[in-house]
């Protein structure tokens, strides 16, 4: 859902008082809110919780153990930790998106962001990225909140989308130059199309050379050669998940041919596609 379009959604609740201790220790499985704290919003937990607790900023301004949160900062608090946030002296309000959880086990290796303070742990979002956070969070609380049987279900696959935008932010994923990204994501979406690399260096900004030679040093291959394994990968999928003619899905993976994508298979796969699907027991069309 946009972030801009929050007509449809509850007014958050709003808070303001000197302090709270909550020695609850219980872990929950997921427990969301959107609230908005005002000037005197503070909250004091000595021994934290049990379980996670996420918070993004919208607006305004607060800190969590005196780390200072900004609109498009999220923090993460450990199990145990202290709890020490509020809104910041100079601030109004802070207004925020939070959740506490318990982390699936395959979360965990997501969750390396940076440490502020001890057990606090925080990344400043760009925009882009902040725009899907953000937005997967909304879809959390609305699923947290709702009426489906298997509602926390489905808001822990949001929450689950919103982590795994906020991981591609740490300073441990590989940041490409957004030449280069431009330049990928075109070819991912022109796996079904003849493409020409002069097509690519437009669609990147750059001159086919200076693309070709920034493409392979952050990528490890050309742009022909990571567009020949993205649409190996998809037809591989295709071949294997769906009963699809073979000639339908070399279609879908930019071959007018055929027998062309059966030698160009043959030679990413070492057997031909009819083969491929005998080794897995699927009866393919022609």
């Amino acid at each position: 859902m946009p972030i801009e379009n929050l007509s449809n959604l509850p007014e958050p609740h709003s808070v303001d008082y000197r302090w709270q201790e909550d020695r609850g220790t219980v872990a929950t499985s997921l427990v969301t809110g959107h609230q908005q704290g005002g000037k005197r919003y503070a909250v004091w937990r000595s021994r934290g919780r049990a379980d996670w607790l996420l918070m993004l900023t919208r607006s305004g301004g607060g800190h969590a153990s005196k780390v200072p949160l900004a609109p498009g900062d999220i923090v993460l608090i450990r199990p145990n930790a202290l709890h020490d946030y509020g809104t910041a002296r100079t601030e109004e309000s802070w207004e925020i998106l939070w959740t506490h959880f318990t982390p699936r086990p395959h979360w965990l290796s997501w969750l390396g962001w940076p440490e502020e303070a001890p057990g606090v742990l925080k990344l400043s979002l760009t925009e882009e990225v902040r725009e899907k956070v953000e937005a997967a969070l909304w879809e959390t609380h609305r699923r947290a909140t709702g009426s489906l049987a298997r509602r926390e279900d489905f808001a822990l696959h949001a929450l689950e989308e919103a982590l795994l935008w906020c991981e591609t932010a740490t300073p441990a994923a590989r940041k490409l130059d957004p030449r280069v990204d431009a330049a990928m994501r075109f070819l991912l979406e022109s796996l079904a199309r003849p493409v020409t690399l002069a097509e690519v260096a437009r669609a990147s900004g750059l001159s086919v050379s200076r693309l070709s030679y920034r493409f392979k040093t952050e990528v490890g291959q050309t742009p022909m050669q990571f567009l020949e394994t993205q649409r190996m990968t998809r037809a591989r999928q295709l071949l294997q998940l769906t009963n699809r003619p073979i000639a339908a899905v070399a279609l879908e993976v930019g071959f007018e041919s055929p027998i062309h994508f059966s030698l160009r298979f043959r030679k990413g796969m070492g057997v031909s596609p009819r083969a491929f699907r005998r080794q897995l027991g699927i009866l393919s069309g022609k």
